[in-house]
């Protein structure tokens, strides 16, 4: 008799450096043929400052800081969450850090699952999550700006996890 190691896995990477949304995906999929469906979101650093969104305030940098072995902890737990919600077989994060100038990916999440919606909805949750509950510092900065401003928690990503 054998057993399936059903648990799904899990990678969890926070990094400087840029990755390719190809290459990850191709990652979640290689040697995976029991899931049926794969979901990615791939967030981008906007060029309009949070604080000064409808005035169109421009900001060139989004500098993120964080403190290591606290901010993976963080998002192992997010993705395990997921992973007991729904019938996942891999999940994948990556959060940059440092600073990121406007169009620059900043965050990839990717989940496997048998089931399109399991997909769909384990990837809006660890994304959910990841807006309000991973511990990033933020920091905005205009051209040639050398402070910047800090970037508040928004109600808005607090009112996405009541549909949790």
């Amino acid at each position: 008799m054998s057993t399936a190691d059903l648990s799904p896995s899990i990678s969890i990477a926070v990094q400087p450096e840029g990755f390719d949304p190809g290459v990850e995906y191709q990652q979640l999929r290689s040697t995976n043929h029991a899931d049926g469906a794969t979901a990615m979101f791939v967030g981008n650093v906007r060029d309009i400052s949070s604080a000064s969104i409808g005035h169109k305030a421009a900001a060139s940098v989004l500098e993120l800081e964080h403190y290591p072995g606290m901010a993976e902890s963080a998002l192992t737990a997010i993705a395990r969450a997921a992973a007991d919600r729904w019938p996942l077989g891999r999940v994948r994060v990556i959060h940059r850090y440092g600073p990121l100038k406007a169009g620059e990916e900043i965050v990839f999440v990717g989940v496997t699952s048998p089931h399109r919606q399991a997909a769909f909805d384990a990837c809006a949750y660890i994304m959910d999550f990841l807006k309000s509950r991973a511990p990033f510092w933020k920091k905005e900065r205009a051209a040639g700006e050398m402070e910047g401003n800090w970037v508040e928690a928004r109600n808005s990503d607090e009112d996405a996890l009541k549909k949790w």
